[in-house]
């Protein structure tokens, strides 16, 4: 198996090649496989990442939640050893870079907790079909994800190259439920 390192510097490569054309296209199909879905449409509380580089963007996403009156909350990092907090907002405007470079809440705001999630839709660099996610090494998901309540959808958003046969894991990995692709 790939170790993580090499798997990761991989498919961040493979994702940077994408063209924008292909990017806006693939996202595009992403983001009505979400907003069409079950899950999505049934959630009130949606924690979601905001995309950052060449990730699956979630920028409409977030938009098109605000304006089906769904409450969101996006991350926001505290430190490498609290790890980060879900935070409500109301528009995109309330965003700026932190600390990685990542637009997140520039104030504290409405903390909303874990287990008061309906939906969690996540970042990563590589996923398989049994749950495995690899994200970027931080550990910060893992460990919010310890917290959620166990109705609690969580699903990844990603391309469909970024699924492999197997995701190298370790024992405190959260598995997701589920991953949208183009």
């Amino acid at each position: 198996m790939e170790p993580k390192r090499e798997l990761r510097k991989r498919m961040k490569l493979k994702r940077s090649e994408l063209s924008d054309c292909e990017r806006q296209a693939y996202d595009s199909i992403i983001y009505e496989k979400l907003i069409s879905s079950e899950e999505y449409l049934k959630a009130k509380v949606i924690f979601i990442y905001v995309s950052y580089g060449d990730e699956v963007n979630t920028h409409l996403v977030i938009k098109h939640a605000l304006n089906s009156s769904k409450r969101i909350c996006v991350p926001k990092v505290i430190s490498k050893e609290i790890g980060m907090k879900s935070i409500e907002i109301n528009s995109l405007d309330e965003l700026t870079a932190g600390a990685y470079g990542i637009l997140e809440p520039n104030s504290e705001g409405v903390v909303i907790k874990p287990d008061e999630m309906d939906m969690i839709i996540l970042p990563g660099l590589a996923f398989d079909k049994k749950g495995g996610r690899l994200g970027y090494g931080g550990g910060f998901y893992d460990r919010y994800l310890t917290k959620v309540g166990e109705n609690t959808v969580k699903a990844a958003l990603g391309y469909d190259f970024q699924i492999i046969d197997k995701v190298p894991t370790e024992e405190f990995d959260v598995k997701i439920d589920y991953i949208i692709t183009n």
